[in-house]
Order: structure tokens, then C-alpha cells, then sequence
């Protein structure tokens, strides 16, 4: 990539930070001579043009994240004329299933986010950062100091970028209730307990942390998915109250201490609508909201809308315009990048959810925009396999349309490797279609990872999902991916490559072994029992220690060292259970026992398989 010039006497002063700031990833020098020129656009700030003209780069800008996204353009070599359609364009990272992402790896973040477009990014954290006076606020979880918080915010301010916490304030906070110090403010497993004086009192500690923390006066308060709000102990001090009052009466009293320490407010907006109906179904259009219910939620408070699922725009042009309905405010949309309960980013769910989301918010005039990057189930995504998405969809919200070539081109700048190839490892997933094109079902890599070798509780489940031939296929892509990365296996500059091969080596070995075995017992092929013993599972063992020691690598090159330990008991319980199959098989062939149980029961699927760890592993966990 050539180096490119800017003189810091013609630039204009709000794009220096930027620059130098760019500066310390890619090839951007300050010179008098200059081939980087950049010019204001005063009376249309959705406006971005890039042209090459007499030798030099031309960046004519409506915004300064505009021009960080024609600098993009000019290390690509390529022109553009994008009118980008949102004013708050951001993502949310989710730093709360120990993957919490170090400073330094925050900041290849931001830098790389800037130069795609992208101005907002929310950091996802539930209670991992350092609360004074509460010893167990993010203990063992590698909890973010207020120093590290604000150096990550400073970084992003010096790239034009504005940092937003993303909290809990109500439900979702099971990481903390778990300690019995918190039983005090505890309803439910996961749900804080309304009206009691301790809950404000550590609502008031948080909310102080992050109006010093952070520069952005706008903060996330979560309170979604509390289903069980007034359920537990509320309901033994209260009685029954309509979940209504009880959510409005404590958002409320939290907007108080939201007002005095000068902040602004955003929820997701999920369970005005779950209350609405008994099923608690977010997503039906036709239960009404009762009139008083509204007049409760404080004017002060911005909605978020959050959609990872739907294919249909209308469904979120419909849902859009409800949410407005609410407060008569214009909501905060949040769609999702898929990297929650999957090894490798989705791209097949992420952009075909994606587009029509883009388009509902055109239809309705919703000009904010984030993309969620969840981390479900531990964390254990290779979450640098998002910034291809991320690329594709800052495009799309530009352009109106996909240009793969431009986007190709775009991405090999910002991130150093090939966008194609990030895509191919995303077949870790596989998708099946009916002969219409809808979506059947999914096979995702870590079903079939986690998978008990003797068990076989995921591929059991498999036939009922409707999918043709769901191994087969899901092998397939797997060997694909393993021939695909081979010659790329040190090219760690977004998606780590050896990840994906590594992965894939393990998944291949893993089906194979798995058909040979059915096959072999069935049959009681003693000749094929042995080989399976002998052979294939210490290959495998070799093969998963190998993807062992590249998780380790990648985890520690992107985060803190707590939450590893999640992988590496589950993988090394992977490894030890294979060496149960090895004893139980010899113990088979030299007439210890006559039968091999787990391996000859009769089951009759009813759906999908299992997609969380601790389902997929034993029948016996809820015991």
C-alpha cells in the first residue's frame, strides 16, 4: 500500500486528530507536498465524494467520520460519490461473556471502524468494570478500570468516534446476582429487585462511574429480556403488580438519577411490547400498548429497537413506526453482525437480515444505526470475522446497493487481507434452503464441536430439523474451508485464517470418526472398532489439542485472560470424553462388557438441535 501525504497547513483542523491518530496503523504522513487534499462540504453533510485529480486524492465531506472513510477510498485506489443515509452509524460490542476486549485490540477496533464510516461505538459490559466499594462488581471477569474506559474513549474521541456504555439497569444481570453480597437487590435469578433502597443506591454508584468514565452523555440502560420482572421476591414482599407499573415505575426513578448526573437515556424497547401480549412475543405487531402505559415512559428516554432475526423489511418498517408511537421519539435501531453462538461471523444470516433492516429504517426515516456483535455461550467467536461484515454493511448504508469489488477493495485496505476469503470460512455455518429460497434450518460449528462423542445428543436431534443431508453438507463446507485456508494459515489480519483451518481440521476428523463408529458398532466390526481406537481418536486428540493452542493465541490477542478458562475446561473435556470412547471400545473388544449403551439409543427427533454448550454435552445437567 502506497504512502499518502497530507499538509497540515490546507487540512482542515477537525480531520488532524484523525489523521494522526489513522496514522499509527496506516500509511499517513504529514507533508508539505500533499496528495491527501480534503474540502468541507458546509451545505451537505450526508455527502461524501473521492476523486483523483493532478496527482492527489480530493476528500469533499459533509461529516469528519465521512472523511475517514474517503481516506479508506484513496489507500484502495478507488473514486466514490456516497451519499450515507445514517447520522449515528455504530456498533456494540459485547465484552460481558469473558471476552472482554483489551485496550489496545479496542483501539485496532476504532481505528478500523473509523476508516469504514462508522462514528458510535457502544461497549457492552453488564458488570465488568471496576465499581468502587463493591469488591464483587466484575470479579474474576476481567472488569475494564475507569482509567482503561477512559483511555479507550479518548482514542475514539481523537477519531471522531463516540463512545456509549451499554448496561444493564434492570434484568440480565445474573453475573452479579450470583454473589450473595447482591442478595439485597434481587428478584429473580437475573432480574434486579424493584422499590428496594439498595437497588438505587448501586444503580446511582453505576450511572456515576460511567458519566466520569465516558464523554458521550448518552448511555444504554439495557433493561430488556426481564421477562421475570416482579416474579421472585418482589412478589413475596408485594403480591402480584401489572408488569406495566413495576417497569415504568423503576425506569422512572433510574431517569431521576439519570437527569441529575446529566445523562440521556436509552432502552431497548422489547418489553413494552412482551407485556402487551401473554405469549410476551416482541415481535407481535397487532396487541396494543395501553394509552397510560405510554404517558409513563419519560420523555427523556430514546428507544432501541433490536432485530437480528427477520428477512422481511416491512415487518421492521412496521415495528419501527410502533416504536416511535411510544414516546414520539425517533428510535435507535440496532441489527446484528452473527457472531453469538457461532466460531466464525455468519455472513448468510447477517446480510440477509441486514438488508431489510437498512431498508425499513429508510422507509421510516430511522437515521440511527448500530450492529450488536453478541457473544453468547462464552465468547469464543473469532470476533475480528465481523469487520467483512462490518465492511459489506457501511457499503450497503452508503450506496444504497452492493458493489463486491468495491467492497473488496475497501476491506484489503482498511483490514490487510482478502474479504473472499473471510467469507469462505464463513461456511463454518451451514445454511439449508427449501426450493422456494426460505431458510430451513442451521448447522452451526459449535453444535457439532461440542457434540458428545458417546452421546450424540446433537446428532441425533439432526433428522428433524428438515435439512437434506445436514452432515454431508455441513462436512463439505468444512472441507472447503480446510482447502481453502491451507496456504493462508498465518494471515491473522482480521479473521484469524489458522482459527478457521484449525476449526475445520477438528470438525472433519470429528463427522468422520462419528459415521465410522455408528457403522462399526452396528455391525460390531471389531477390525474397524480397533482402527477407530487405535488411530482415529489419538489423531483427533492431536487435532483438537492443535485448535486448543490456536484458540489460546487468538483469545490473547484480542482479550483479557479471563473467560479462556470457559474454552479450555470445555475442550479439554472434549479431549477427555474421547478417551472414554477409546476405554469403553476396548473395554467392548476384549469382552469387559457386552454393549456400548449411550451408542444404541432409539430416539425420534422433534426439532432442532441443541445450540448452548451445557445442552449439548449431557442429558443430565438439569438434574
Amino acid at each position: 500500500m502506497r504512502k499518502l501525504a497530507w499538509n497540515p497547513e490546507t487540512t482542515p483542523g477537525e480531520l488532524h486528530s484523525i489523521l494522526q491518530t489513522l496514522a499509527d496503523e496506516y500509511p499517513l504522513l504529514e507533508n508539505q507536498k500533499a496528495d491527501l487534499l480534503f474540502t468541507p462540504l458546509e451545505n451537505d453533510s450526508d455527502r461524501l465524494r473521492v476523486f483523483r485529480r493532478d496527482d492527489a486524492w480530493h476528500i469533499e465531506y459533509g461529516r469528519p467520520s465521512l472523511a475517514a472513510r474517503g481516506i479508506a477510498y484513496a489507500l484502495s485506489g478507488q473514486e466514490c460519490d456516497e451519499t450515507p443515509f445514517f447520522t449515528t452509524f455504530g456498533i456494540l460490542l459485547d465484552c460481558t461473556r469473558g471476552n472482554v476486549v483489551t485496550v489496545a485490540r479496542f483501539k485496532v477496533w476504532l481505528r478500523r471502524l473509523a476508516m469504514l464510516g462508522y462514528n458510535m461505538a457502544m461497549i457492552y459490559v453488564k458488570d465488568a468494570y471496576q465499581l468502587p466499594g463493591e469488591p464483587y462488581f466484575g470479579y474474576m471477569r476481567g472488569a475494564y478500570s475507569l482509567e482503561e474506559i477512559k483511555e479507550i474513549d479518548a482514542y475514539a474521541r481523537k477519531l471522531n468516534i463516540e463512545m456509549i456504555a451499554s448496561i444493564q439497569a434492570l434484568g440480565h444481570v445474573e453475573p452479579l446476582l450470583r454473589w450473595e453480597a447482591y442478595a439485597p437487590v434481587k428478584d429473580t435469578a437475573d432480574v434486579m429487585l424493584v422499590d428496594a433502597p439498595e437497588t438505587y443506591e448501586l444503580l446511582r454508584k453505576m450511572l456515576t462511574f460511567w458519566s466520569e468514565a465516558l464523554s458521550s452523555r448518552r448511555i444504554h440502560l439495557g433493561m430488556d429480556e426481564t421477562q421475570t420482572l416482579g416474579r421472585g421476591k418482589f412478589l413475596d414482599l408485594n403480591g402480584y403488580e401489572n408488569p406495566f407499573l413495576t417497569y415504568n415505575r423503576h425506569l422512572n426513578r433510574v431517569c431521576d438519577i439519570c437527569k441529575e448526573l446529566d445523562l440521556k437515556p436509552i432502552i431497548w424497547s422489547d418489553m413494552y411490547f412482551r407485556y402487551a401480549n401473554k405469549a410476551m412475543n416482541y415481535y407481535d405487531t397487532s396487541s396494543p400498548i395501553p394509552d397510560g402505559v405510554k404517558k409513563e415512559i419519560p420523555s427523556m428516554v430514546q428507544l432501541s429497537y433490536w432485530d437480528y432475526y427477520h428477512r422481511d423489511p416491512e415487518i421492521y418498517t412496521q415495528m419501527l413506526t410502533r416504536n416511535r408511537e411510544l414516546n414520539d421519539r425517533s428510535p435507535f435501531m440496532a441489527s446484528g453482525v452473527w457472531t453469538w453462538y457461532r466460531n466464525w461471523t455468519d455472513y448468510e444470516y447477517t446480510f440477509n437480515t441486514v438488508r431489510p433492516c437498512i431498508e425499513g429504517c429508510r422507509n421510516t426515516g430511522t437515521r440511527e444505526l448500530i450492529f450488536t456483535l453478541w457473544g453468547d455461550d462464552g465468547g469464543y467467536c473469532e470476533f475480528n470475522s465481523a469487520l467483512a461484515a462490518l465492511t459489506w454493511a457501511a457499503d450497503l448504508a452508503a450506496n444504497g446497493s452492493e458493489n463486491e469489488e468495491r467492497i473488496s477493495k475497501l476491506f484489503e485496505a482498511v483490514c490487510g487481507t482478502s474479504y473472499q476469503r473471510q467469507l469462505l470460512c464463513g461456511k463454518l455455518t451451514y445454511t439449508d434452503f427449501d426450493e422456494e429460497g426460505k431458510v430451513v434450518a442451521k448447522l452451526s460449528s459449535p453444535e457439532m464441536l461440542w457434540d458428545d462423542p458417546l452421546m450424540g445428543i446433537v446428532w441425533n436431534e439432526l433428522p428433524g430439523t428438515g435439512m437434506k443431508d445436514p452432515v454431508g453438507n455441513f462436512l463439505a463446507n468444512c472441507k472447503e474451508v480446510l482447502e481453502g485456508t491451507a496456504e493462508f494459515r498465518n494471515d491473522r489480519n482480521a479473521g484469524d485464517l489458522n482459527y478457521a483451518w484449525s476449526l475445520a481440521n477438528v470438525l472433519i476428523r470429528k463427522i468422520e470418526l462419528r459415521q465410522l463408529l455408528l457403522e462399526a458398532y452396528a455391525e460390531k466390526d471389531p477390525a474397524l472398532l480397533k482402527k477407530i481406537s487405535q488411530d482415529m481418536i489419538p489423531e483427533l486428540l492431536d487435532a483438537i489439542e492443535g485448535f486448543k493452542e490456536v484458540f489460546r493465541a487468538q483469545w490473547n490477542r484480542s482479550f483479557k485472560p479471563y473467560g479462556l478458562e470457559l474454552m479450555q475446561i470445555r475442550l479439554g473435556g472434549l479431549c477427555e470424553r474421547y478417551r472414554e470412547l477409546s476405554r469403553r471400545l476396548n473395554e467392548f473388544l476384549d469382552g469387559e462388557i457386552t454393549s456400548i449403551p449411550e451408542l444404541e439409543v432409539k430416539h425420534t427427533p422433534s426439532g432442532r438441535p441443541p445450540w448452548q454448550y451445557v445442552r449439548c454435552v449431557t442429558g443430565c445437567f438439569f438434574v
